[in-house]
């Protein structure tokens, strides 16, 4: 879970005759600082420009059901896949000031702390309106002189904005260098509406051109600097086994996380296999039934009939896989068949290949309809055995479409990890999507479950 904890102001930098002025707040953990970026509701702020409403789907007009007679059935407005419906993201501001009103009675509560934020502008944002975030790089701001006055209790999280100048590589580096990352080339002046250089002030205290605020005779409110961007974390990557791999999604969201390396994948279906080799060349692609490769390992070879070398207990840190899903699919109108029984039993082939190399890292990927399949018994069986193999477990339903996947796609996930390792937690989406293809609770046996995401 994550950290829970009330909002509190630490180190008093100056008192005024109405507020006193802080050095840091906390929040759930989280500690900000004067310079930071933080993340905002949209309902924080407004922006000094007025832009036009957003397209309406045109209304239904009356139609003679005589001429048309099965229009009726067409009940609803709704566009499957439609976007028009999704929220806005959050606003980003830099703190300014972290301070609370003057009060006779001692220590300020949580509802006292405000802070005071200097306005980022998004491509949107600006009077060139949505097209302009059509072309725009998704992490590119604008800074304005804009400031406005939000509760602390309101900061939905921590960023780093930084300018692009002032950057020591360039901005995709940067960027991709860990999350919550942004930077401005431009200032936005929403009263003539026109993109200017940014002024002096609007660059990085903590920036290494200006001696980081540490000039003899600045007070003590000026030498404030904001906290270190988060850095990618630098870790041997797993030694990962990839099974039902096709012709490697899953792995190559791993890669480029960083932390595995694909040695060895598992694909019955030649021309997946054939792909896998193409996108891994460093890569042993078994293509053959996993539980024919499972059965020759546990006897104790260590070549399967091509002289492919297989994996050993021990060798496997990672294990990762999507079981074919057309059992659990809602397409497959025939999923109470034998064949469908069949196809479902690779969920166990999986958790086979878990029991016997007992990785660090467990992952099992399916479609959303995984976690209600026959009330649920399938996704509850899964958890039994991962637990009774002393694994810790966690599950929940995630929508790719978040983390940027170009359409509504929701998967059920489950991650387990070894005694002694840490459970990773689910990532924060990093784009708005449809509500209504967000939903993703899981419901079972009358209970509601809900991953750790909060945004």
């Amino acid at each position: 879970m994550r950290q829970k904890e009330i909002p509190r102001v630490l180190e008093q930098l100056e008192d005024l005759d109405s507020r006193v002025l802080y050095y840091s707040a906390t929040k759930n953990g989280i500690q900000y600082r004067v310079g930071d970026g933080v993340y905002l509701p949209p309902e924080a702020f407004t922006f000094n420009i007025k832009l036009s409403s957003p397209v309406k789907r045109p209304r239904k007009e009356p139609v003679d059901e005589d001429l048309y007679p099965e229009h009726y059935r067409k009940y609803s407005d709704y566009i499957k896949g439609s976007n028009l419906d999704a929220p806005e993201p959050y606003r980003i501001g830099r703190i300014k000031e972290i301070f609370c009103p003057k009060k006779s009675n001692g220590r300020p509560n949580e509802t006292d702390i405000k802070i005071r934020v200097n306005k980022f502008y998004r491509p949107e944002n600006t009077h060139k309106s949505t097209p302009a975030s059509y072309h725009a790089d998704i992490n590119l701001l604008y800074w304005s002189d804009e400031e406005a006055v939000v509760d602390f209790k309101a900061v939905q999280g921590r960023c780093t904005v930084e300018y692009g100048e002032d950057l020591p590589e360039c901005v995709q580096v940067y960027s991709m260098g860990g999350p919550n990352r942004f930077y401005f080339l431009e200032a936005y002046n929403a009263k003539s509406k026109s993109f200017e250089d940014p002024p002096n002030h609007a660059r990085s205290p903590g920036n290494k051109g200006k001696g980081k605020g540490k000039g003899k005779g600045k007070p003590k409110s000026q030498a404030c600097e904001p906290s270190e961007p988060e850095m990618e974390i630098k870790l041997p990557k797993l030694r990962t086994l990839d099974v039902f791999s096709g012709c490697g999604g899953l792995s190559e969201g791993f890669h480029q996380a960083g932390i595995s390396d694909t040695l060895w994948a598992i694909e019955m279906w030649d021309p997946a296999a054939q792909a896998f080799r193409l996108n891994n060349p460093g890569s042993t692609v078994f293509t053959e039934d996993c539980n024919i490769l499972l059965k020759l390992v546990m006897a104790g070879e260590t070549t399967n009939s091509r002289g492919q070398r297989l994996p050993q207990k021990g060798d496997v840190e990672m294990l990762c896989g999507g079981p074919p899903c057309q059992g659990f699919s809602g397409m497959n109108r025939f999923n109470s068949r034998t064949y469908s029984k069949f196809k479902n039993s690779l969920v166990v082939s999986f958790l086979s290949y878990c029991d016997y190399y007992r990785p660090r890292f467990f992952l099992l990927e399916n479609v959303r309809n995984f976690v209600s399949f026959k009330r649920s018994m399938v996704l509850k069986l899964t958890l039994r055995c991962l637990v009774r193999m002393g694994y810790q477990c966690t599950f929940g339903v995630l929508q790719a479409g978040q983390y940027g996947v170009a359409q509504t796609r929701r998967r059920a996930i489950i991650l387990a990890a070894a005694p002694g390792e840490k459970l990773p937690l689910f990532p924060e989406p990093l784009h708005v999507f449809a509500p209504r293809a967000c939903q993703l609770s899981v419901v079972v046996d009358d209970k509601k479950f809900v991953s750790n995401i909060t945004r």
